[in-house]
């Protein structure tokens, strides 16, 4: 009901009491004005009675109404921090741009590949230095459709993603597209690394099966030959059939260390490192190397004992390999806080510095002449690494070019070892 004619009444009843009190009237008409007046007042009484009703009825509702509203906006935050914090949380780089490459959000892992704290306002092709991707944002504009390619980032540093861009909706009157960036960086890596083992491995047999079947074939076709050039040829061949062994026995050690968890036992290490210096002393003698050995006792090891006498051979084994005549191999066990130290330090030829990141790579040789010479297999250091590696240890290396070499592994001491008193 509408409350606009209730003024009206309230001001022609006035009017009619004035006009009782001013006006000197007959008692009859009198008393019919006065019994107006009280009916104009007792009408106004009763619209101001329903519009005192009404209005509390929609101040309550309006009280309603607001409290909807504020549970829907709180509701509203809660769902989009949920959003927000599901967008944080995907493991892969996630960008949410606008049809025209400004960016509107970034999830935590997209700002940290690309080092910034604020990326939002801003030029996807400024953030990112990829034309490419920008380009493919364009069109999945144009299309308001999915769209994929593979993308290469070269800031901040280099990265072979698989980008996939879709069409989100509109919001505040733009259209939304989200990216998201599948580095595949690692799974080239590893691909480019399993096809140079192949082709390695190829090569590495296919140099000492060619001189066998060289050698064969010309003691076959040569049934004259001289009993002394024919003892030499079967010589070469048995020497090309152990070098076939070496490799495929390393091979397998080397699977074995990558795949495979060690099989662990307490011991003491300095026992296992005497053990791989008596084997070794031979081979030093016919080299003339000397190796000398300062070992720590009470160094207990949670480890397989086999994989770290392993570890000491190779690295023994190429510290006279690669030595000088009158060289010398100096051995040392030693205690560094939590960890035991195997060093194993050389007089040899030394490793250039540009060769030093990949010498634990399998088959690499910094002297391939020298290494086939001596029988190396260069899987010696990549088994070093592998096997460190899987007891949670590291290894190091330092090395001069026509000085000498220092290699230093570092494993952890068993957990009841007590560690060196800290100095205060």
């Amino acid at each position: 009901m509408s409350f606009r004619w209730l003024p009206a009444l309230l001001w022609l009843s006035a009017g009619l009491l004035l006009i009782t009190a001013l006006v000197d009237l007959p008692p009859a008409w009198r008393e019919a004005l006065i019994a107006a007046v009280v009916g104009f007042i007792l009408l106004a009484l009763y619209f101001v009675r329903r519009f005192c009703t009404r209005f509390s009825d929609l101040q309550e509702r309006a009280n309603e109404l607001s409290e909807q509203v504020e549970t829907l906006t709180l509701e509203l935050t809660r769902q989009q921090r949920r959003r927000l914090a599901l967008i944080d949380g995907i493991p892969i780089p996630l960008l949410i741009c606008d049809e025209h490459a400004m960016l509107r959000h970034a999830n935590r892992l997209a700002l940290e590949w690309f080092g910034f704290r604020h990326m939002t306002g801003k030029s996807l092709l400024a953030l990112t230095f990829c034309y490419d991707l920008f380009l493919l944002m364009l069109k999945a504009a144009r299309r308001e459709s999915a769209v994929s390619g593979e993308i290469t980032f070269s800031f901040p540093k280099e990265r072979h993603t698989e980008a996939y861009i879709w069409y989100l909706g509109e919001a505040d009157s733009h259209k939304l597209f989200a990216i998201a960036l599948i580095d595949k960086s690692e799974l080239l890596r590893l691909e480019q690394v399993r096809r140079d083992f192949v082709a390695n491995v190829s090569h590495e047999f296919r140099t000492p099966l060619a001189s066998i079947r060289s050698l064969a074939e010309t003691l076959h076709d040569d049934p004259q030959m001289p009993a002394e050039t024919r003892q030499r040829f079967l010589n070469l061949i048995v020497q090309e059939a152990d070098r076939l062994a070496r490799i495929a026995d390393d091979l397998l050690t080397l699977t074995r260390a990558e795949s495979m968890q060690p099989v662990r036992e307490v011991f003491e290490l300095a026992p296992v490192i005497q053990q791989a210096v008596q084997e070794m002393e031979s081979e030093a003698r016919r080299a003339q190397v000397s190796i000398s050995a300062e070992l720590e006792p009470n160094l207990r090891l949670f480890a397989n004992r086999d994989q770290i006498l392993q570890v000491a051979l190779n690295l023994l084994s190429n510290a006279i390999r690669y030595n000088k005549p009158q060289g010398s191999v100096s051995v040392r066990v030693y205690r560094e806080g939590n960890h035991a130290v195997l060093e194993v330090a050389d007089t040899g030829i030394g490793i250039p510095s540009e060769a030093l990141p990949r010498i634990f790579e399998r088959f690499y040789r910094v002297d391939k002449t020298r290494s086939r010479e001596t029988g190396g297999t260069g899987l010696g250091l990549a088994i070093v690494k592998h096997i460190v590696e899987a007891h949670g240890g590291r290894v190091e290396v330092e090395s001069e070019y026509r000085v000498g070499s220092v290699f230093r592994v570092r494993l952890p001491l068993h957990a009841t070892e007590p560690s060196e008193p800290q100095s205060l």
